[in-house]
């Protein structure tokens, strides 16, 4: 058959029986421009473009599909960019989890084009199906019939969720609550716990207290620490208090009783931060800890005083976010994928839950056996969700932002509920915008100009300040997060990343938006020359030009690689040590050793007048330093403090500081409400 037949062909079949398309671990359904994932029977609705594009690489299997003749069958008689096609292959590569290093479905063939690798089978559902009767054919030669097959799954999954679902009597009750203070002091009140049945509960108090109290707010004990606290977290069976103190670029959980009295320290754990731990039984913890940049799983053995790293089965590109006990006492994990939704699985991958948007916020309640989660917004609402997906607002609040929620076993909710003002402030001190969003990233430049990112409207979104306007730059509507913003050299434009994008920005508007093909987290970007920008993920340091191709690249392994234009030099940090290159080829000079201190937690580049300025974290302090970038320097600390978000440097070398002020946390009680 002919390519052109053979397109003539699926497309008549699509008219007569709705084709499905089965490779891998997908299923791809033409006639609903759907894109299922056969294991977690997740579905995704494609683009009309992106499934245009699917269909031509699932008809024809193992062909080699010039980029000229996918661009004219997807923009007949219309002059394109090829830019427009590998936003496609991108997105096509992301919906399934493929790589362009390590092909699974798309192979790229050099100055060649495109091949569907994967074997393809089709599967013609009859629209008036009769006993016994399927169609069946298979891309581009026979094979065997895998149909059976299909039903194993499908049979374990529906009693797996008999069994699950038949684990509780009835249907859940859907609770309504009442908002009620616990506490209401000045100052921050965080990252409470509620005894699931004692009349205990314990927060962080103004980051270096941690308090125990009862369910009315009265203090019964308090302890000082030299050093930052977060996330006590009570046993179910038993009264003992876990907590984590951050001291160096350590980790250290302490075990006390509600009186005060220590029971246990845990060997210090290197750690970038940690989440709150969940107690599996009373011998053993389920620990969460950053680590380079990841948020890692480990089981810990109070009398083994021992760390064991959790296989956790996590798919690629997604990200591990935390570790709830839920039903029977079992411990699920949070997963965020790429596609922005979120599922909660077994330690095997088993899904359990899904939502549609990122959750990072997840809480068990064991009076209606729902979880309790952040809801699209985010922070603002808090929404139950049960396992047969019923799901349903719990409660929004006006005061504040959620941080936290604890559930006791009458389902009321304890939370903690905190409101501050972020404020990026000019060398007069004065404010140029403040709102209550938690990240920023001013940058300014010799024109007097600053742009920076916020989350006021919910997502990250790029603004522009000049001429004591604001503009602003981005409108998007996902969750896609900026870490970087850099001007160009020649002011004109700014660069970006929105998660492992790129995107360039003009004074009106965004221009472009491509993917990197990282494959990792990407340290820091900037710009090469008006011409170039780069990213680098640690590994792999990637060139592209302004319309999104990636020109070339190159290995790296390195803390830190970013690229002085005025100089015309490369300084790369590598094993604590700064060089300066005129070529990353070449051996470059040693311009000064960071401290543990100095090299920790590293970000925020910024240079100056051959000054460099970054910031780090000690101790969960924040610290701001300069070097001048001249043999012999010595490294000078120019800021200390807590909630340093961001800052910047003006050309003339005064210090610009994104901070949260005017913080204020209370612990608030959500009430379940009898209803007559």
């Amino acid at each position: 058959m002919t390519t052109n037949n053979n397109l003539e062909h699926t497309q008549s079949l699509a008219k007569a029986g709705l084709p499905q398309f089965q490779f891998g671990d997908f299923t791809f359904d033409l006639g609903q421009d759907e894109l299922k994932q056969n294991q977690s029977l997740t579905i995704t609705k494609l683009e009309p473009q992106v499934s245009q594009l699917l269909h031509l690489f699932v008809t024809h299997p193992g062909e080699v599909l010039s980029k000229t003749y996918l661009q004219e069958t997807l923009w007949p008689n219309t002059i394109v960019e090829q830019n427009s096609l590998y936003q496609l292959l991108t997105k096509i590569r992301r919906l399934l989890n493929d790589s362009s290093r390590s092909p699974k479905y798309i192979k790229t063939l050099p100055k060649k084009g495109y091949c569907f690798i994967a074997t393809v089978s089709l599967v013609v559902e009859e629209t008036k199906p009769q006993a016994h009767t399927e169609d069946r054919a298979q891309l581009p030669s026979t094979a065997p019939n895998y149909l059976w097959l299909w039903l194993v799954p499908a049979l374990i999954v529906c009693f797996s969720a008999y069994a699950f679902f038949s684990r509780y009597d009835g249907e859940p009750p859907v609770l309504h609550y009442e908002l009620q203070d616990v506490s209401y002091d000045l100052g921050l009140e965080s990252d409470v716990d509620v005894h699931i049945t004692e009349d205990l509960i314990a927060y962080v108090k103004d980051i270096y207290s941690l308090q125990i109290a009862n369910k009315q707010g009265e203090v019964l004990h308090q302890l000082d620490s030299p050093y930052r606290v977060a996330f006590p977290t009570w046993q179910r069976s038993g009264s003992l208090l876990a907590y984590w103190r951050y001291k160096e670029d350590q980790c250290e959980l302490f075990i006390m009783t509600p009186q005060g009295a220590q029971n246990h320290q845990a060997p210090s754990i290197a750690c970038e931060s940690a989440i709150r731990p969940v107690w599996k039984n009373t011998d053993e913890l389920v620990l969460s800890v950053w680590q380079k940049g990841q948020l890692i799983p480990y089981l810990y053995r109070i009398s083994q005083q021992d760390f064991v790293k959790l296989p956790l089965a996590i798919p690629r590109q997604s990200l591990y976010k935390g570790a709830v006990k839920a039903w029977n006492s079992d411990v699920f994990y949070l997963l965020n994928h790429a596609n922005h939704t979120s599922s909660l699985i077994k330690l095997n991958g088993e899904r359990v839950m899904n939502w549609g948007f990122p959750v990072w916020l997840a809480a068990y309640n064991p009076h209606n056996q729902a979880i309790i989660s952040n809801d699209s917004s985010q922070r603002h609402a808090l929404v139950a969700t049960h396992v047969d997906g019923r799901q349903y607002e719990v409660f929004q609040t006006a005061q504040g932002l959620f941080t936290n929620v604890s559930i006791d076993q009458d389902g009321d909710i304890y939370t903690a509920i905190e409101s501050w003002q972020v404020n990026i402030r000019d060398k007069d001190q004065l404010p140029i915008f403040s709102t209550s969003s938690i990240d920023y990233l001013p940058v300014s430049n010799r024109l007097g100009e600053t742009a920076f990112m916020s989350r006021r409207s919910g997502v990250c979104e790029v603004y522009l300040h000049a001429d004591d306007q604001v503009v602003r730059l981005s409108h998007h509507k996902g969750y896609e997060y900026v870490q970087f913003l850099e001007w160009r050299p020649d002011l004109s434009m700014l660069l970006s990343n929105r998660d492992l994008d790129l995107a360039l920005y003009d004074r009106q508007g965004q221009v472009l938006q491509f993917t990197t093909e990282l494959n990792e987290k990407i340290r820091n970007i900037g710009w090469f020359n008006n011409d170039t920008v780069f990213a680098f993920d640690g590994h792999q340091l990637h060139f592209y030009n302004l319309q999104g191709h990636l020109t070339h690249s190159q290995t790296l392994d390195a803390q830190l690689v970013y690229f002085d234009v005025a100089a015309k030099r490369w300084l790369v940090l590598k094993n604590r040590i700064l060089y300066s290159h005129d070529a990353l080829e070449n051996s470059g000079i040693k311009l000064a050793e960071l401290s543990n201190q100095q090299s920790n937690l590293l970000h925020n580049i910024r240079l100056k007048n051959n000054t460099l300025y970054w910031q780090s974290s000690w101790s969960k302090q924040d610290y701001i330093w300069r070097l001048p970038l001249i043999e012999q320097s010595q490294v000078e600390m120019v800021k200390q403090g807590n909630l340093i978000w961001h800052f910047d440097i003006s050309p003339y070398e005064e210090l610009t500081i994104a901070k949260m002020e005017a913080l204020e946390g209370d612990i608030k009680r959500l009430a379940v409400v009898t209803t007559p």
